[in-house]
């Protein structure tokens, strides 16, 4: 991620010199309630469909690693600085956002340390895990992919096609993951337990939902 926020440096000195501000940060807030099995809210793992068991009978593995994935999103992204002044900007992305992005990608990376050991202990831990990592890369994406944009993206286009254009791609990796993940989930539910078959239909759900770069 050093290698995004030095792209983000780049930009922000363009608009600099340009004399830019930076808009508010789209969204927001508090997240809205969710209803399980939404394949269409915010990647939360709130909207996971139902189980055929109890989750206390997941083994030890699988549950630790689910853990962690919830704790995954318990770090929100931190507001972008009120002023909009880029030197302000480039203070919080160097320091709040940097710190923020670390926290999130080590818990992500152990949670799917734990949940790619559990999966390979039955099939429906398969589908689980699948579906979990998928909405913690997802997560990630939309994060960075949302991240504020030019005040000037009406009057300096091209600038501002720049630092958005920054923003994709570095999102890009992370939806790259959560598709193979949210594959991986489709097809191991439509083999598995008959009570997991709708997880299919909800990974399938969640793939297409992803952002498609414009």
């Amino acid at each position: 991620m050093r290698v995004f926020l030095t792209s983000l440096a780049l930009a922000l000195a363009l608009l600099t010199a340009c004399g830019g501000a930076l808009g508010s940060e789209a969204g927001g807030g508090e997240v809205e309630e969710v209803d399980e099995g939404d394949a269409m809210a915010p990647p939360t793992p709130l909207t996971l469909p139902s189980l055929d068991v109890d989750r206390d009978s997941l083994s030890e593995g699988m549950l630790f690693g689910w853990e962690l994935a919830e704790e995954s999103f318990d770090f929100d992204r931190p507001p972008a600085p009120p002023s909009g002044a880029t030197d302000d900007y480039q203070a919080w992305a160097d320091e709040e956002l940097a710190t923020w992005i670390e926290r999130k990608t080590t818990t992500v990376s152990a949670a799917r340390g734990e949940l790619d050991q559990a999966a390979e202990e039955s099939l429906r831990q398969r589908i689980i895990a699948g579906a979990l990592v998928g909405l913690m890369y997802e997560s990630i994406g939309r994060a960075l992919r949302s991240l504020p944009v030019p005040a000037t993206i009406q009057t300096d286009r091209e600038i501002a096609e720049v630092f958005r254009s920054i923003l994709v791609s570095q999102a890009r990796p992370y939806f790259g993951f959560a598709t193979r993940a949210y594959d991986a989930c489709r097809q191991n539910a439509l083999g598995g337990p008959a009570g997991m078959r709708h997880w299919s239909d909800y990974c399938a759900a969640r793939k297409d939902y992803l952002p498609v770069d414009e």
